[in-house]
């Protein structure tokens, strides 16, 4: 890196001041700065006027830093001395040259009235204030910046255009206002969270019942799931919008009602059914809500243990659901695994126009449109703690994604060793103390079969058992 190069022009008002002067000079130098000023350069025998032309106009002099107090600025306007002549020749180089940032004012005393002591032909110029000793420090850093250019505050680079811009479909849904104006409206009202979150879920339900498929008469199965897939494709910027949300929710740490969202999932079954009075409809039409309330579920789980939410989990896996069905009087609590839905009908469309032989094109379709933000990994790892956790629960979650997962472990629990992880995460299995997981374990293990096998027929890998998957023995082993 080039060293800078500056000249000093000053008065010498006092001895106090010279010294002043002098110390600034010296600071610079300790700091890399080679500094031109008459006390170091300007030797006897030699033309002082044309030094100080010289030191002004040279190339090689990146800054002329201008000491100005009262007496400079009297002499500068009368034009009078040394200062005078400088005057001159600076006042010149500001108004022809266009860089006129070689220049730095620099005032070191100000006016009864507080003002800097600037000549006239600086008066409107940005100047560094060094009238304060309190804040030399401040002020130093602000000069060694700018002659070094590295400023404190940088333009950043230039980004992309929100795609929302180009997508005018994301522009039909009221959601998506709403998730813009998520932070804007939390930051002004954080105590109205909790009625910012039921209408943004009101909206989304509405969205999502606009949603539903049109079914011909007489169309074949291979139709039928080119139809529902083609749903589920189109839902995506909807999808989008509930992701986003919640993620800036569970993001921002705000206190909010976590039974907003079980409602919220507690309805979704209604949109298995016409929600007006159709009398006839075809028994695979709502597929598309099934395979919908299944994923958006997924990425609710997700996005807790994405912000280590835990116990926003915890109220979602264990809670019970008062769902509504058309058709049914919600008079028994369920829990969360009545979310759970397999569509088979699209499998065989999958399959026939791909030309694959995919094991289960539910979750090759989950995991192929990946919301921007998670992983692959975001998502099995959800579908699983849904699965173990039914297990321990004695209900049924089968984790359709489980034959995409990479690593075998999952970082939950790999990191139960830690006895402060165990203590954040221990709500998840349902447990307060180490003894009652190990309990649980075992209780699992008794009423499992060794040659039990949890994994798709056709696939050669199948779910580890959750009692394989952890070591009771090393569970809050360590800090």
């Amino acid at each position: 890196m080039k060293k800078p190069c500056v000249f000093i022009s000053y008065c010498w008002t006092s001895p106090t001041h010279e010294e002043w002067v002098i110390n600034l000079a010296e600071r610079l130098t300790n700091d890399g700065v080679y500094v031109r000023f008459d006390k170091w350069d300007l030797k006897e025998g030699q033309d002082k006027h044309f030094f100080m032309e010289s030191m002004v106009t040279s190339s090689d002099v990146d800054k002329v830093l201008l000491i100005l107090d009262e007496k400079y600025t009297e002499k500068a306007n009368q034009r009078k001395g040394g200062v005078g002549t400088e005057t001159q020749i600076i006042s010149s180089e500001i108004y022809d040259n266009a860089s006129q940032e070689k220049f730095i004012p620099i005032a070191t005393e100000k006016d009864g009235n507080s003002n800097p002591f600037l000549p006239t032909f600086l008066k409107n110029r940005i100047y560094i204030d060094f009238s304060e000793t309190s804040s030399f420090e401040d002020s130093y850093e602000k000069l060694i910046r700018n002659l070094y250019k590295r400023p404190a505050h940088t333009r950043p680079q230039i980004g992309k255009a929100p795609e929302y811009l180009f997508n005018e479909s994301l522009n039909t849904f009221k959601t998506t206002q709403m998730v813009r104006n998520f932070d804007s409206d939390t930051t002004k009202s954080p105590q109205k969270v909790n009625s910012i979150i039921v209408e943004f879920l009101d909206n989304f339900f509405e969205e999502l019942a606009n949603h539903q498929t049109v079914i011909p008469d007489d169309v074949s199965s291979i139709d039928m799931g080119r139809i529902i897939h083609e749903n589920i494709i189109a839902y995506a910027p909807l999808r989008d919008n509930y992701i986003t949300f919640t993620d800036k929710l569970l993001r921002s740490d705000l206190p909010f009602d976590v039974h907003i969202y079980i409602r919220f999932f507690e309805k979704l079954p209604l949109l298995l059914n016409p929600l007006d009075n159709v009398g006839v409809w075809k028994t695979d039409q709502f597929d598309n809500f099934k395979f919908i309330t299944h994923e958006i579920f997924l990425y609710t789980i997700a996005t807790g243990l994405k912000y280590e939410k835990y116990h926003f989990i915890e109220e979602l896996l264990y809670s019970s659901y008062f769902f509504q069905r058309k058709y049914d009087n919600m008079d028994k609590p369920e829990r969360f695994n009545s979310l759970y839905n397999y569509v088979d009908i699209i499998n065989h469309y999958y399959n026939y126009t791909f030309s694959k032989n995919l094991i289960c094109p539910m979750a090759e379709i989950i995991l192929e449109r990946i919301h921007k933000g998670y992983t692959k990994d975001n998502l099995i790892d959800s579908d699983l703690l849904c699965h173990y956790v039914a297990t321990l629960e004695e209900l049924r979650w089968f984790p359709i994604t489980y034959i995409y997962k990479q690593k075998r472990h999952i970082e939950l629990f790999k990191r139960l060793v830690s006895k402060r992880h165990f203590e954040s995460v221990k709500c998840l299995f349902g447990v307060n103390t180490k003894e009652e997981l190990s309990s649980k374990l075992i209780s699992l293990k008794n009423r499992t079969s060794d040659s039990e096998r949890i994994g798709f027929r056709s696939a050669s890998e199948s779910v580890l058992p959750l009692y394989k998957l952890i070591d009771i023995g090393s569970v809050g082993s360590v800090r």
